[in-house]
């Protein structure tokens, strides 16, 4: 009997398997994932953080990016977003932070994301903690001084496209990546220096580690008629017919192969490890209820494996951003008050959510992008 194409001999099932499934796959998994709000939301980074005349502040806020909101019609260029949904982005996320001394702030925060592709709708949840020293207070010319270890890192139980995936010789119904994640190690240095007694400037410099992880991948395919399951266990990839095969008799029902033997290595495509800087400057000023504030920072990473292979491949790696925050605050009182913020940034947040970059989604991070986020806090 005729085995069902891609599968007729060795060779070609080794060429189209172990090419095509990391290649093309990951990139519909992960492609939109990479569209959100940077988790650690440094640009407005002082050296005291803002909890009004209390020693602990509660924020609630949400995050938006959708076509009514593109006012700077950031995504109008871009084709793969002419779907109604596409690309579209929101999130909520709750942050605390509490004075434990005169000097020293500890502070904790919780995401929820959803990103819309064509079809599907990818989800992560996100956490930060950090804890903030002040070891300078400001003196004449000299500014405060502080210093913040924090991790943070993004997390989800799986992200699968249920769009079909045409790739050269076959079609990919699904592809599954399960527990995604990435987890960070940072430290800031802030200095803030009080211009007027409604201004400040701050600078600061950061540098940290990443690292991301996958529990596993797996994807589904339909030829002749017939299913196949395929599984992938490091570079090794385990395919099997599945049941009710409504094709002709003498399909293969199994094989082994390795990605590694056509170039490809899932591990260190998906998996890769960094080493990252930030350097960022910011204002704010007061006057009233009102406070307003400005930012802009430069964030560049260095990755391992995963970029040298993009470049072997002649692809360009995506190191480095630039992102312009803007926020203005009311407050009501004492207790409440409210804050809107709009933020450009000129690559996707790669720097802030690592767990979206790999091999297949590389030249999505050349896009610029803006998000809005609207909220309220509380101050105790």
């Amino acid at each position: 009997m005729t085995a069902p194409e891609p599968f007729k001999s060795a060779a070609a099932q080794r060429k189209l398997r172990g090419g095509w499934l990391v290649g093309g796959g990951l990139w519909m998994v992960a492609a939109w994932c990479g569209q959100a709000v940077a988790a650690p939301l440094d640009g407005l980074l002082t050296a005291a953080p803002d909890t009004g005349a209390s020693t602990f502040s509660l924020a609630l806020a949400t995050d938006h990016m959708n076509s009514s909101l593109d006012i700077f019609k950031v995504r109008s260029n871009d084709a793969s977003l002419e779907s109604a949904n596409t690309g579209d982005y929101s999130g909520q996320h709750l942050t605390a932070i509490w004075q434990a001394a005169p000097d020293v702030w500890l502070s904790g925060s919780w995401w929820r994301r959803a990103v819309i592709s064509a079809a599907d709708t990818y989800r992560y949840n996100s956490w930060q903690v950090s804890g903030q020293y002040r070891f300078l207070q400001a003196r004449d010319a000299w500014p405060a001084m502080a210093v913040r270890l924090s991790s943070w890192g993004n997390e989800a139980s799986a992200t699968e496209t249920t769009s079909p995936v045409r790739v050269p010789g076959a079609i990919l119904n699904t592809v599954k990546i399960t527990q995604p994640a990435d987890q960070q190690v940072q430290l800031d240095l802030v200095g803030s220096w009080q211009l007027t007694p409604a201004s400040e400037l701050s600078l600061f410099a950061s540098g940290g580690v990443s690292r991301l992880s996958y529990g596993g991948l797996s994807a589904t395919t339909t030829q002749n008629g017939c299913n196949y399951q395929l599984q992938f266990t490091g570079n090794s990839i385990y395919g099997s017919l599945a049941p009710s095969c409504s094709g002709s008799s003498g399909v293969i029902e199994q094989f082994f192969d390795s990605s590694g033997d056509y170039g490809v290595d899932v591990a260190k495509e998906i998996a890769w490890r960094g080493k990252f800087i930030q350097l960022g400057v910011n204002g704010n000023w007061r006057n009233g209820p009102w406070k307003l504030a400005a930012g802009y920072h430069v964030n560049v990473i260095s990755r391992s494996d995963v970029d040298q292979i993009l470049r072997a491949r002649s692809k360009t790696p995506y190191t480095s951003n630039k992102a312009l925050v803007l926020q203005a605050n009311y407050r009501f009182n004492n207790t409440f008050s409210t804050f809107a913020q709009a933020q450009y940034n000129t690559n996707l947040f790669f720097n802030d959510l690592p767990v979206t970059y790999n091999s297949s989604t590389s030249e999505r991070f050349s896009r610029s992008y803006s998000l809005y986020t609207v909220g309220v806090r509380a101050d105790f």
